[in-house]
């Protein structure tokens, strides 16, 4: 017989307001504050906390770049057409001391697409002791707010057109994707599992890389460069459509554009002679999919959690190289250190995740979505992307 138990909380029982006052105590000892300028006293300090966590892996911009970006006139287009707003958010306890970064861009051509804005995720950075509260959902859902109002003053300009210009709770009438990059699942590695988890249950999916293949650019020096060789990085591209979360395919022109918005904002720091070799193998992989009478590819919906740790077979890293990046360089000591693991066991993968489903199930949940099971994150039937497609 038991005396007693933890009592189980459902969200949908909380009424709208009472969710917006559990948000708000539990941001307000923080603050969200915008550098506008590279003269601000928190710059030097935030580029260097991104610098130290992202530069040794050249992913990561140089300072100069950075600086030139916030100095930029975010309302002249590029020859392109191409608008971009750069963005670098701080984040502060009540004492003033920096707990963490994000930054990156918003990106809208009119040209192209005009009902789509892509804002480009670029690093987030939360330092140990702000990390396991809620500053790091804010500082991912932040840019949303910058985005809008860099619409609604585009539109005010005279700039642009947005289709609903009087409605800013549907985005002007604009479909709204957060875009990020990280790299693949690769089983030690236990950040990326981290990475994974917090975007999966952010309404994040994965292109599929059989089509989009996606490589982030070489960040470092032309110098560093010039002596080592051109290194672009094979990342998954992560998008959050918003509103559009549970849709489990990704039309082609919008797959193509949102490539070519993302490397438009690369080409402000990188040679366009080395950005173009990338763009042009996801074009070619798009165009041979359009050939074939395909009009979109597949979302990869990631794991949010032990139940669904199974889609992280689709990501693995080894399989990931080997299939769609064998022309990339600085691979092969990961491919041999795998390669070795797995023929000494050829189980060594699913051995490893169930390993990592068994702790993610020691920590249980107390709160929950919804009643109705189908609802629950962690019991979402699959997607239509989870089944393997007709013409493999």
């Amino acid at each position: 017989m038991s005396l007693g138990r933890r009592v189980r909380l459902c969200l949908k029982d909380l009424y709208q307001q009472d969710i917006v006052e559990m948000i708000e105590r539990e941001s307000r000892r923080y603050e969200l504050i915008e550098i506008e300028h590279p003269d601000h006293p928190d710059f030097r300090r935030a580029y260097g906390i991104l610098s130290d966590a992202f530069g040794a892996q050249g992913e990561m911009e140089p300072e100069h770049a950075i600086r030139q970006f916030l100095l930029d006139d975010a309302y002249e287009a590029l020859p392109t057409g191409t608008f971009i707003r750069y963005f670098l958010i701080v984040a502060k306890d009540r004492d003033g001391n920096l707990r963490g970064v994000r930054d990156g861009s918003v990106i809208y051509n009119p040209k192209w697409a005009p009902d789509l804005c892509t804002v480009y995720l670029s690093h987030i950075y939360v330092l140990p002791e702000a990390r396991g509260t809620v500053l790091t959902y804010w500082l991912r859902i932040a840019p949303v707010e910058l985005a809008i109002e860099y619409l609604f003053q585009l539109h005010k300009r005279g700039l642009v057109r947005l289709p609903l210009p009087d409605q800013p709770a549907k985005y002007f009438g604009v479909s709204l994707n957060l875009a990020a990059e990280m790299e693949y699942f690769s089983p030690e590695d236990r950040l990326s599992l981290q990475r994974i988890l917090f975007y999966g249950r952010g309404g994040f999916d994965v292109i599929d890389p059989r089509h989009f293949p996606y490589r982030q650019p070489d960040f470092r020096s032309a110098e560093r460069i010039a002596a080592t060789g051109h290194r672009p990085v094979p990342f998954m591209l992560l998008l959050r459509r918003m509103g559009r979360e549970r849709q489990a395919r990704l039309p082609l022109d919008e797959a193509m554009v949102t490539m070519r918005l993302l490397y438009d904002e690369f080409a402000c720091f990188c040679s366009k002679s080395l950005l173009q070799n990338s763009l042009d193998i996801v074009q070619r992989r798009l165009d041979e999919r359009r050939v074939r009478g395909r009009t979109d590819v597949a979302l990869l919906p990631l794991p949010t959690g032990a139940k669904n740790l199974q889609r992280l077979k689709k990501l693995f890293r080894y399989d990931i190289y080997r299939r769609y990046y064998d022309d990339v360089p600085g691979l092969d000591a990961y491919m041999r250190a795998i390669h070795d693991r797995i023929a000494a066991n050829p189980r060594w993968f699913d051995e490893e995740v169930a390993q990592l489903a068994a702790r993610l199930e020691a920590s249980p949940h107390y709160v929950y979505g919804s009643r109705d099971k189908r609802y629950e994150l962690e019991t979402i039937p699959a997607l239509l992307a989870e089944a393997e497609e007709q013409s493999r």
